[in-house]
């Protein structure tokens, strides 16, 4: 299986051996069809990268909404999300978007939580006539003291900027980053899953809350998926609920051959995480496009209880990157 990852600027090429048993891909897409989001310098953001998104369906507005980090080439952080906000995009089919603004500010005073950028909204969710984002906020400028916030839409998601919380929903030891969020039919809990960092390394993390806008509604988050031994970190790109199970797409880091996307699924939002059985654990390159920016940030589109695309972070001109999505075919969901 081949991955692609990001270093001091360049796109390299790694094989990853470590898979559990040979599978056919989970889905097939179609190749023939190609959703771009690119940021040129025409862009009403100025020349920029898109990194971490997330697109949800809006089934009142009967459109999609797709929030994004976005980079400025300019920016002294290129090509990290410091400094930077979410912005937002909506489109009735994944081909046309139009562009909207900042939806999610960072904090205007010094001693916020999110002071120093909002960022890697991993997966926004639609929930009682509302747009829900979590964001990992930098509170200081030397990348430390992250923690998880959440924002939400008004009945009209363009009417921007959203509303958020004054603090952060999620708040462990280390830095916590990647969030995304699920709903379950029946449940009337949001859950929030996030890496986090701190003790044993790099882990991912559930929490969840019924009143999801009050900061001190949510319990301190617990990690939800194993480590297999040869893997080092795990980090979150995706969560969605389709097909009667939960899924996430973890990036995991090993400790020999690379990185590979584990997919996982679960039965209940709040129980373990692991391989489907018979499947692989990781998306091989039948799954995926090739020429992928770290890992490819996979991020599911869920509409109507089906898995019905997927979008990828790819390289694009010069040290520019954006996004890349293809319909899917069949989901082995």
């Amino acid at each position: 299986m081949r991955f692609m990852y990001f270093q001091m600027g360049i796109f390299l090429v790694l094989f990853c051996h470590v898979q559990t048993g040979e599978a056919a891909p989970p889905w097939t897409y179609d190749a023939s069809r190609t959703f771009k989001v690119e940021l040129s310098n025409q862009a009403p953001t100025g020349e920029a990268s898109i990194r971490e998104h997330s697109v949800v369906w809006h089934p009142q507005k009967r459109k999609y909404y797709l929030l994004a980090d976005v980079v400025p080439l300019k920016s002294h952080y290129h090509p990290n999300t410091y400094e930077t906000e979410i912005h937002l995009w909506s489109g009735p089919d994944l081909v046309n978007w139009q562009y909207h603004g900042i939806a999610v500010e960072k904090g205007r005073t010094a001693a916020g939580y999110d002071s120093h950028g909002v960022a890697s909204p991993a997966g926004a969710v639609f929930l009682n006539g509302k747009i829900y984002v979590p964001f990992s906020a930098r509170r200081t400028g030397q990348f430390t003291e992250r923690s998880i916030g959440l924002a939400w839409s008004g009945k009209d998601p363009e009417q921007i900027p959203w509303n958020k919380t004054k603090r952060p929903i999620s708040d462990l030891v280390g830095e916590d980053d990647d969030p995304a969020l699920m709903t379950v039919p029946g449940d009337s809990r949001l859950h929030l899953y996030h890496r986090r960092t701190g003790p044993q390394s790099y882990r991912i993390v559930h929490t969840f809350s019924e009143t999801p806008e009050i900061s001190e509604s949510w319990p301190a988050a617990i990690p939800v998926t194993s480590r297999p031994d040869y893997v080092r970190a795990q980090e979150l790109t995706g969560a969605f609920y389709a097909g009667g199970q939960c899924h996430l797409f973890v990036i995991e880091h090993l400790k020999k051959g690379g990185m590979g996307i584990a997919h996982l699924v679960s039965e209940k939002p709040d129980a373990p995480f692991t391989a489907e059985r018979g499947a692989a654990r990781y998306l091989s390159g039948q799954a995926q496009p090739s020429q992928l920016a770290y890992s490819g940030h996979i991020t599911p589109v869920v509409q109507g209880g089906k898995l019905v695309a997927l979008f990828w972070t790819v390289p694009q001109k010069g040290r520019r990157y954006g996004l890349k999505g293809h319909p899917l075919l069949s989901a082995g969901d």
